[in-house]
């Protein structure tokens, strides 16, 4: 078994260390955090002793690399103090246990027997649950057995964030894609129906069968999280529920699950095909600015429903615009304030000192890690409190999920192709069936075409198109990247959430 330990005062410890060594662990050791950060990037170890106090880079700061890096890597945090608010800051969702010096060896001990037996015993349990709990459970044959399967599937994803063996999350991984597979071939067949008002709430419906009716509890707060998927939204909640009591809904997303089309088809109460028929002056086709009359088509929609509310719109890009716009929101007194923030994108460059996230994106596992980091030092988590401080409701929900995109696919067409990777359309487009939907009349689906040569495909499960020109190039680009506008649970079954002031 081996531990690595991080102490700029190493030399006072090799005591501790030659008694590990003659308990049968091998123990490597690190004077400063740099070099522990180096030295755990490099090997796996079952266990980090982390000082709290170095010059240099501080023992909290490595924890949260460390755990960046490795979300599964246990910690124990060593530190000189039991107060109060350093440990609570050291746990919040980083540390794993802390001990405090002066401390003998018994007490290492302790914390060795405590904190791996643990895990072995939580993960014995875990896999007898797993396998109990799916083996149960048959493949969904409607829309309603669709989300409570997601639902189990992301429970156990934020459980194996802590705990599981490789091998029960290999399974667990396997599964997930065996249900994208049996999604997708349920969204194509049922997805008629669904535009026909059999089904789910769908994009188009949110305000009509959502948002206005809960206008009758007094005014409210809409707020969408741009790209945010289910997994992110519970991970969030933790932080919101001191604040707000909490009750969620589900809906589906239209096709693309895209934001030019899942979000003007929201503020519009209309499938993508209406918006043009009725409101051509809004729909552009072009793929700079797809979304800049949002307001415009909300505007249309209270006209059509004959509703005199009154409403503010927001479109937060940056953590500036956030700030800046803290205290004008929650002292709105609109009946609906619309908030529309750039979510995901925030998440991935607004954090301090993380440079480039490329690097760390191969793993989801390091997002929501990263998510519990960021979010409740955002200002975000400021403007939700100033709301509740209000007693206004907030709606928090999302536009579309997105998917790690793992299998490139071959999409065929002449040079006016647009250029996402899960969906594309342009004149006489190919692609093999088995990878995507192929819609040789977007109509069908209520998508608009500029002329009749018009194609629709849109990828399936975790496949991203890729051109027959350079093949090896693109798909070393977009492999394992993120990205929306398919067909998978995790980017069209999406949460409403229902957040009413404490």
């Amino acid at each position: 078994m081996k531990i690595l330990w991080i102490d700029d005062e190493i030399e006072l410890l090799r005591p501790f260390i030659y008694l590990l060594n003659q308990e049968g662990y091998e123990v490597k050791t690190a004077t400063s955090g740099e070099d522990g950060i180096r030295i755990a990037s490099q090997e796996v170890f079952d266990l980090i002793f982390l000082d709290e106090i170095m010059p240099g880079v501080d023992g909290l700061e490595v924890l949260k690399r460390i755990k960046l890096d490795n979300p599964q890597q246990l910690v124990v945090m060593v530190t000189k103090s039991e107060e109060e608010s350093l440990m609570k800051q050291a746990y919040s969702g980083w540390v794993d246990d802390y001990i405090t010096k002066p401390f003998s060896f018994n007490q290492i001990l302790s914390v060795l027997n405590r904190i791996l037996k643990r895990r072995h015993l939580i993960e014995e349990k875990m896999a007898e649950d797993y396998a109990s709990q799916f083996n149960a459970l048959a493949e969904p044959m409607d829309y309603n057995g669709w989300i409570e399967y997601y639902r189990n599937l992301v429970a156990w994803d934020l459980r194996f964030l802590e705990y599981g063996s490789k091998e029960l999350k290999e399974i667990h991984k396997e599964r997930k894609n065996s249900a994208n597979a049996g999604f997708s071939k349920y969204i194509i067949h049922a997805y008629r129906d669904f535009i026909r008002n059999r089904g789910p709430i769908l994009s188009h419906k949110l305000f009509n069968l959502i948002v206005f009716p809960a206008l009758k509890e007094g005014p409210l707060v809409f707020v969408i999280f741009d790209s945010m998927r289910l997994d992110q939204y519970l991970k969030l909640q933790p932080y919101l529920r001191d604040f707000f009591e909490i009750n969620t809904q589900y809906y589906y997303s239209i096709l693309p699950s895209a934001t030019p089309y899942s979000r003007n088809s929201i503020f519009a109460g209309l499938l993508p095909l209406e918006i043009l028929q009725k409101y051509p002056q809004y729909w552009l086709f072009e793929e700079k600015g797809q979304n800049r009359f949002e307001k415009e088509l909300f505007a249309e929609l209270l006209k059509r429903n004959n509703l005199k509310i009154s409403y503010n719109f927001y479109k937060l890009s940056t953590i500036e615009d956030i700030e800046k716009n803290i205290q004008k929101i929650s002292q709105e007194r609109s009946d609906i304030t619309i908030v529309i923030i750039n979510f995901f994108d925030l998440l991935l460059h607004s954090i301090p000192g993380r440079g480039d996230m490329r690097g760390l994106l191969d793993d989801e596992r390091v997002l929501l890690n990263l998510l519990s980091y960021w979010f409740p030092i955002s200002p975000i988590l400021e403007l939700f409190k100033s709301i509740a401080l209000k007693k206004r409701q907030i709606i928090l929900t999302s536009d579309h999920g997105f998917i790690h995109v793992r299998r490139p696919t071959v999409v065929y067409g002449g040079r006016e192709i647009s250029p996402n990777l899960r969906y594309k359309y342009g004149p006489a487009l190919r692609a093999d069936e088995k990878t995507a939907l192929v819609l040789n009349n977007p109509g069908d689906l209520y998508l608009p075409a500029e002329d009749a040569s018009v194609r629709f495909v849109i990828a399936k499960e975790d496949y991203y198109f890729i051109y027959p020109t350079k093949p090896t190039e693109y798909e070393r680009e977009f492999k394992f990247t993120f990205q929306h506008g398919g067909i998978s649970l995790e980017e069209i079954i999406l949460p409403i959430g229902f957040l009413t002031p404490r």
